[in-house]
């Protein structure tokens, strides 16, 4: 008998996430320093997207995660997880450290529980908690612990597959970082370089708020990147850098269609004279921007520091076969048609069609299209 079958005949026992995982506040795990540099040990950690956000050298209020003792972690506000099997610390207390509570640990796997968080649909609509007051009510099927087993087993491979994958395409990336940042630095004075600061060469231009614009095709930015709005006006239709001012403010973005901005983020207008756009962009994505912060809590920038930035202005002849060097790196680790981007995208979706397969049940352990909503 396969697994599926074996599924299929298997009853399971439906219970709240709360009744079987434990949660921990971060707030003992939480950075004090932003100071982040390759060299340190300790990987300060984000339940988001970019899970690494750097390594400190902090050695008080380490979390001792390991392989026999692996934490979920879980963004509060956003729903993200990660799973994590080393040391680390936190960003902030926007999370949850996710465990098994002791009187499930030879009923329920943590892994089982990883796998089946990624079936719940779910996304808030407003910024708010999430654990406590819905996460933590959804059902979670409870098989025998050696029909978890067998599960974790199958759906590992998966994933296994998608993170060695996904390692090599970091390094590439990391290889892409390297050469962007040695283009960029003009170390070698082997072209002749005039260092200008921001001001000199585009105009910071604020935000405004969105909500009583009619609703179009014109998308709104914040600090965050797309917000998922559209309206019927725009802030700027040429070719710019957005730079967040408050929040996410380490996230760029390069535009070149019409865009509305909210007062989170800044736009600029290019000076096409002096420097190309996309230059400039990648230039900026060398610059240390959260040290700039002047809000310890909240991570902020104002225009008079921003303005301050200096920045290297070779001619236009080779700021645009920096660009060209760059764009075609940037596509081969990012463009998600070709390589490894590919790869990892087909994988991923395998994976994701095989957990569907593996963790639907109902009470009576028959299949069920229905997801938790």
């Amino acid at each position: 008998m396969n697994n599926l079958e074996e599924i299929q005949n298997c009853p399971v026992e439906w219970k709240e996430l709360g009744e079987v995982v434990d949660y921990e506040q971060p707030t003992k795990y939480i950075v004090s320093s932003k100071a982040y540099t390759d060299s340190n040990e300790i990987p300060v950690l984000t339940a988001g997207q970019s899970f690494i956000l750097g390594y400190t050298n902090e050695k008080d209020g380490i979390y001792h995660a390991s392989e026999n003792n692996p934490v979920i972690i879980f963004d509060d506000f956003t729903t993200s997880k990660q799973w994590v099997d080393f040391k680390f610390k936190v960003k902030s207390s926007a999370m949850k450290m996710l465990t098994i509570k002791d009187e499930f640990e030879n009923e329920v796997l943590l892994r089982y529980v990883w796998h089946y968080l990624g079936t719940i649909t779910y996304k808030p609509d407003q910024h708010g908690r999430q654990w406590i007051g819905t996460y933590s009510k959804f059902l979670i099927p409870i098989p025998p612990l050696e029909l978890q087993e067998k599960i974790v087993q199958t759906l590992d491979k998966f994933t296994d597959y998608v993170t060695e994958l996904t390692s090599e395409l970091t390094l590439r990336k990391k290889q892409y970082s390297y050469y962007r940042d040695k283009l960029l630095s003009f170390e070698n004075e082997v072209y002749q370089v005039e260092w200008k600061v921001l001001k000199d060469v585009a105009t910071l231009k604020n935000g405004k708020d969105w909500k009583n614009l009619p609703i179009g095709e014109i998308p709104v930015y914040g600090s965050g990147g797309e917000m998922g709005e559209f309206v019927a006006d725009y802030s700027y239709d040429k070719p710019t850098v957005l730079i967040p001012r408050k929040g996410s403010i380490s996230n760029l973005f390069y535009l070149e269609k019409a865009f509305w901005n909210v007062d989170t983020i800044y736009y600029t207008e290019i000076d096409e004279t002096k420097i190309i756009p996309k230059y400039f962009y990648y230039y900026l994505t060398t610059v240390n921007l959260e040290e700039m912060s002047t809000n310890p809590t909240r991570p902020s920038l104002t225009q008079a520091i921003l303005d301050k930035i200096k920045i290297p202005v070779p001619s236009l002849e080779i700021q645009s076969r920096i660009v060209e060097v760059l764009d075609n790196f940037d596509t081969v680790c990012h463009d998600l048609n070709i390589g490894l981007p590919k790869e990892i995208e087909l994988r991923q979706k395998q994976y994701e069609y095989f957990r569907e397969k593996l963790l639907t049940f109902t009470a009576e352990g028959e299949y069920t299209e229905s997801r938790v909503e």
